[in-house]
């Protein structure tokens, strides 16, 4: 059976059944150089400005211009933001299944170590969904700026735990979510916009190559960077997206050989190309070792890694004797009723508790919408003029494609009239279990009362179609759309290449204990159902997962005992530590 939908600019999932049953001014730490014994590129020190212009637009008078991934050298390391075009691209799935995708322009914004960037990693931030913008984790205390409200009501404050202290930061906007917008030859045409929304554009295997191509497109317009390590930093189904990202970069070569369920030639051609860029002695396809060595480490927020087996976990455990579903009936008087038969999705049956109980199932000593309600307002700060560069620390203006004159075939719904983009009316929704018509019910509920600011680009940059939006904080669309994908993100195979990764990817998961989404308990708990596993050790703030061939794997899993789901938010400070003391 699959789970709940889950409708939050942070997270949206499905899930099944186990297989087997204080904050102004950065503090700068100047020795911090976290792998400098391994990167032995010889750096350019150049203090020539960013290029305004971003990677590739399409043509500014046609929508059917294929757009050009050719990049644009960046000759040194400033604040930065823009679009880099992804093409269309012909894959396959489960060896069969024959997919090609629509073109996209990948929003990101780019902010330098604060201390020798050159020689520092980079950190690649977004968050989950399927279908959610990065805004959360980018306006709530990771970048240089935050607009968390706790430290300015109205504007933005300088983040005492800025990340850039550790490493230059990326953050991504995922395909048609925040200002990322797909791309079609006529976006007037409603049978072009809703095919769009298929599978072949939305699922878990092509959503990771997207993140690929934008990564390594990056990298190379940016030639300080491209040998650097890199940190991919995912929160919520941000742990799936990495998980999928790590794998095929890993075992690109097994890939390249189409053993594997993925296979994109184009992909795997442009990943042996960067790495022998950096290193010319890589004949063909990179190693394991190759690729671990820059792609060598992984921080999951609130992550979802093992699919429908570790929600399966996580509803287990939160039906336990001292879950947090009796601390919250003991304060509400509202009565908790286990699952009666075998039919019950324990994990289901809590959040539909806990939503009865008026608790936010995303930090559930807080009310219902807690964690929407507060992030909401941060986000409606960035969408304002002049606000807006405040917090990317560069001039909007400045890039090109933003200006709606210039975003040539450019949509974001399949339905041009607003009206209609009402999850509850979309056709999919009537075939969604019964729970998850509650879940989407009460996120639109919650969106009707408050509404989400639209901003003001528009005086700007220009008026949009209807079909069109500068910025779009979760995208049902997608969402619905991935729920029907060939994989999905509750599908074995992600808990399988989790697995496969962490032994080596040195590995940081967060353990939140307000989250009932993501019930961190259930991340380790799940992956003794997997083959191949011969016993998972639980400690305080680390987990040991042991093979059946004898390797075992630490994993750091710190604990966070005033957090909701999104840790950055409540424990930014803590957090910053903890990644820094894990490096």
């Amino acid at each position: 059976m699959k789970k709940i939908l889950f409708f939050l600019t942070i997270i949206i999932f499905f899930s099944v059944s186990c297989s087997n049953s204080s904050k102004t001014g950065p503090v700068t730490d100047s020795d911090s150089d976290p792998w400098s014994e391994d990167n032995d590129q010889n750096y350019t020190d150049d203090d020539t400005e960013t290029a305004d212009e971003e990677s590739g637009n399409p043509d500014n008078d046609s929508g059917d211009t294929e757009p050009d991934h050719d990049i644009v050298i960046a000759e040194g390391l400033n604040y930065e933001s823009g679009f880099i075009a992804l093409e269309s691209v012909d894959y396959m799935l489960k060896k069969y299944d024959q997919n090609t995708t629509g073109k996209a322009m990948m929003w990101y914004n780019f902010q330098p170590a604060d201390e020798n960037p050159e020689e520092k990693p980079l950190f690649v931030f977004y968050n989950g969904g399927p279908g959610s913008a990065s805004a959360i984790v980018f306006l709530y205390n990771t970048a240089k700026r935050t607009g968390d409200q706790a430290f300015s009501e109205d504007g933005f404050a300088e983040n005492e735990s800025s990340w850039t202290q550790l490493g230059n930061l990326l953050y991504v906007d995922a395909r048609q979510t925040g200002f990322s917008y797909g791309i079609v030859d006529d976006p007037t045409d409603d049978f072009a916009r809703s095919g769009y929304f298929s599978a072949s554009n939305f699922n878990v295997f092509a959503d990771a190559a997207d993140f690929i191509r934008v990564i390594l497109r990056f990298m190379g317009s940016h030639p300080a960077l491209k040998a650097n390590p890199v940190v991919l930093a995912g929160e919520s189904y941000g742990g799936t997206r990495s998980t999928a990202i790590l794998n095929i970069l890993l075992n690109v070569a097994d890939y390249a050989e189409n053993n594997r369920v993925f296979y994109d030639k184009t992909l795997f051609d442009e990943i042996a190309a960067h790495f022998r860029e950096i290193d010319p002695s890589i004949e063909g396809m990179p190693s394991k070792d190759a690729v671990a060595k820059q792609f060598g480490r992984q921080i999951l927020i609130q992550p979802l890694v093992a699919g429908q087996e570790q929600f399966d976990a996580e509803g287990e455990l939160l039906e336990a004797d001292g879950s947090p579903l009796y601390i919250i009936e003991e304060e509400t008087g509202v009565t908790f009723s286990k699952c009666s038969s075998h039919n019950c999705s324990k994990h289901n049956n809590a959040l539909y508790y806990v939503q009865r109980a008026g608790r936010d199932y995303y930090s559930y000593r807080r009310p219902l919408n807690w964690l929407f309600d507060y992030t909401d307002v941060g986000t409606a700060k960035m969408l304002q003029m002049p606000m807006f560069g405040e917090f990317i620390l560069n001039d909007p203006k400045k890039i090109n494609g933003l200006y709606a004159e210039n975003r040539g075939g450019a949509f974001r719904y399949s339905s041009a009239n607003r009206n209609l983009r009402n999850p509850v009316l979309n056709p999919a929704f009537e075939n969604l279990p019964e729970i998850e018509k509650i879940i989407a019910k009460s996120r639109m509920e919650q969106r009707n009362a408050k509404p989400l600011s639209t901003g003001n680009f528009e005086s700007v940059f220009g008026e949009l179609p209807t079909y069109d939006e500068y910025f779009v904080s979760l995208s049902y669309e997608i969402n619905f759309t991935f729920s029907g994908a060939a994989i999905d993100h509750y599908d074995t195979v992600n808990g399988e290449m989790f697995l496969e990764n962490i032994r080596s990817v040195k590995t940081f998961i967060t353990q939140a204990e307000e989250d009932i989404i993501i019930y961190s308990k259930g991340i380790p708990e799940s992956l003794k159902c997997f083959d191949g596993v011969s016993g998972v050790d639980t400690e305080e703030n680390s987990f040991t997962v042991n093979f059946s061939d004898g390797q075992s794997v630490l994993v750091t899993f710190p604990f966070y005992p005033e957090s909701s789901h999104s840790v950055p938010v409540n424990q930014p400070e803590k957090l910053f530590n903890d990644v820094k003391n894990w490096l």
